[in-house]
């Protein structure tokens, strides 16, 4: 009897002896195999081979050679796959003939204030956010302008004021800053106590006389560059910047707008808006345009093939995803207020600082002595 009893109970020890927790390692490799990401050759399955691991602080770096015949298309179907089974972040990217995996520990911060240690004084350098390697700057002087869209309430005006407020603190005396803001001068008529911000305008035709003003003043520098020889700003002796802000480019959709004068206006102010992104980089011009919503109505062809810099908060749909960024993904964000993806080359998530009204005001005060009463 005691036999007969001793192998069940075997069983059942074994039964309860914890098995080894697989290595995130040995998970992607069996990814990989479960979603077939292989070639075959003479009957054989070839995947991904693992070339070897770097460990970093806050993630882990797994490197692969891929087998010939495997596309990034084909990899970037995998990746949902991933991050569900290690349950963490995942980002890659291909160089040098290598896979890289970055495998992260943690995830990003949901939010994370503005300060200015974020400031790079003398650059045109701004913050775009915080992501898992640290944080992300964009250089208006390599990329002249920025796409912005995304849903109402997840970020957009508040990443542009932090962009401005940025803009005036690392160049006081060199930028000039024009601003449509088509929410009826809400968010913006307020800075107007900057010596930096010369126009905002509220509406589409305050935007057309601010848009003639600046279209004037661009074909004037253009024929002085012409005349002088030069081809870009950047290797003149000029060091002033103008940067045209456009909160809610819809607005001055000539397809959205339902009256018929308006509609005039707002024909002359996407026109205008062209001339600067196809022609103004070169001349000191700088253009961030933003919009809620990001249709092929809303942001004008001649703006969006003229800009390579985006960022997308989180969209309604893969249609608005693809025309901020060209491809899907923007959908797919947490509803999380600024967290986006930042595409410029390749595409990154990464959460914006906040900054408020207050906290402009007060570093403007103290750092500039501007002379303001907000409360």
């Amino acid at each position: 009897m005691i036999e007969w009893l001793l192998f069940p109970l075997v069983i059942t020890g074994a039964a309860l002896i914890p098995k080894k927790q697989m290595t995130d390692k040995q998970k992607i490799q069996t990814i990989f195999e479960n979603c077939n990401l292989a070639i075959k050759r003479n009957d054989k399955f070839h995947y991904p081979k693992f070339q070897r691991e770097i460990k970093r602080d806050t993630y882990t770096t797994y490197l692969y050679y891929l087998p010939l015949g495997i596309s990034s298309d084909q990899f970037e179907d995998v990746i949902p796959a991933l991050k569900d089974g290690l349950n963490k972040e995942v980002e890659y990217e291909f160089k040098d003939g290598l896979l890289r995996v970055d495998v992260f520990e943690s995830e990003l911060p949901e939010k994370w204030s503005y300060d200015v240690t974020l400031l790079q004084p003398g650059t045109w350098e701004v913050p775009i956010g915080r992501n898992h390697k640290g944080i992300l700057y964009h250089d208006f002087e390599k990329y002249c302008h920025l796409l912005c869209g995304g849903v109402t309430r997840f970020g957009k005006t508040v990443f542009l004021k932090e962009v401005m407020n940025t803009l005036i603190l690392n160049n006081p005396q060199n930028v000039e800053i024009y601003v449509l803001d088509l929410k009826a001068g809400l968010e913006f008529s307020k800075y107007k106590a900057f010596p930096q911000v010369k126009e905002v305008a509220c509406d589409v035709y305050e935007s057309a006389q601010v848009l003639h003003q600046i279209t004037n003043e661009l074909k004037k520098i253009e024929l002085y560059f012409r005349e002088k020889g030069y081809t870009n700003i950047i290797d003149t002796p000029f060091k002033k910047r103008k940067f045209i802000f456009v909160d809610e480019g819809a607005e001055l959709s000539p397809n959205i707008v339902k009256d018929k004068t308006a509609k005039k206006y707002a024909e002359y102010c996407q026109g205008a808006l062209s001339e600067i992104a196809r022609i103004g980089g070169g001349l000191g011009y700088r253009l961030i345009y933003a919009t809620q919503y990001p249709t092929k109505e809303a942001v004008p062809m001649q703006v969006k093939m003229n800009i390579v810099a985006r960022l997308s908060f989180i969209c309604a749909s893969q249609v608005a995803s693809r025309v901020l960024l060209d491809d899907v993904g923007a959908e797919s964000l947490p509803s999380i207020p600024g967290r986006s993806i930042y595409l410029v080359e390749k595409m990154r998530t990464v959460q914006v600082p906040y900054i408020d009204d207050k906290m402009i005001f007060k570093m403007m005060g103290e750092m500039l002595h501007v002379d303001t009463n907000i409360k």
